[in-house]
C-alpha cells in the first residue's frame, strides 16, 4: 500500500510538472503573402498627370465659337446616346426646353461648355452642358425656376469651372442677367 501511495504521489508530481496542454490553435495565413527581404519603395520624381483628350471627343474641338443648334450638337455621337443614358425622358425634355437660346460654344482646357435658356425666361429656366473631354465625363445643369439640378456621369462632383460659375448665378442675389 505504501508503494501504491508513493507511486500515486510520483504520478501526481509528474503530472503537475508537465506543461499545460493548450487547446489546438489554428494559424491563419494570408492566401498569397510573400515577404520581400529588401526595401521595395521607389522614390517618385514626377507626379504630374497629363490627361489626354479621349478620342471620341476630338471632333468637338473644332466647335469652339459655333452655335449648338446650327451644328446639331445634341445630335452628335457619342453625346446623343450618352445624354439619353444620363437623363430620364422628362429630364432630357426639360433640358431641351431650356436649351433653346444659346451663346456660342466655349472650349477651354479640354472642356466644352455651353448654356441656354427658355425663350423669354432667362435667369429662371436655363440649361447648361459641360463635357470634360479629358476625363470623359458629361455634366448637365437644369435650372427650373432658379432651382438647379446637376447630373453627371460616373457620379462625378468635381464640376468644371464654367459649370460652377453658371450654378453660382442662381444662388447669388442680384446676379447679372444675360
Amino acid at each position: 500500500m505504501r508503494n501504491k501511495l508513493i507511486l500515486g504521489c510520483l504520478v501526481g508530481l509528474l503530472a503537475a510538472c508537465q506543461p499545460a496542454v493548450k487547446p489546438e490553435q489554428k494559424v491563419m495565413l494570408p492566401d498569397s503573402m510573400v515577404m520581400v527581404p529588401s526595401d521595395t519603395m521607389i522614390v517618385a520624381t514626377d507626379t504630374t498627370l497629363t490627361p489626354v483628350m479621349v478620342e471620341s471627343w476630338k471632333h468637338l474641338q473644332s466647335l469652339n465659337g459655333k452655335y449648338a443648334h446650327e451644328i446639331g450638337l445634341l445630335q452628335k455621337e457619342p453625346l446623343k446616346k450618352r445624354l439619353s443614358a444620363l437623363l430620364s425622358k422628362k429630364e432630357l425634355q426639360d433640358f431641351q426646353e431650356r436649351y433653346k437660346v444659346t451663346p456660342p460654344i466655349e472650349i477651354q482646357e479640354g472642356v466644352l461648355f455651353n448654356d441656354g435658356c427658355k425663350p423669354h425666361n432667362c435667369m429662371e429656366d436655363e440649361a447648361a452642358i459641360a463635357i470634360d473631354m479629358k476625363k470623359d465625363i458629361i455634366y448637365i445643369g437644369i435650372a427650373r425656376h432658379k432651382n438647379v439640378s446637376i447630373y453627371s456621369e460616373k457620379s462625378d462632383t468635381i464640376y468644371p469651372g464654367k459649370l460652377k460659375q453658371w450654378m453660382k448665378k442662381f444662388m447669388e442675389p442680384g446676379a447679372l442677367t444675360k
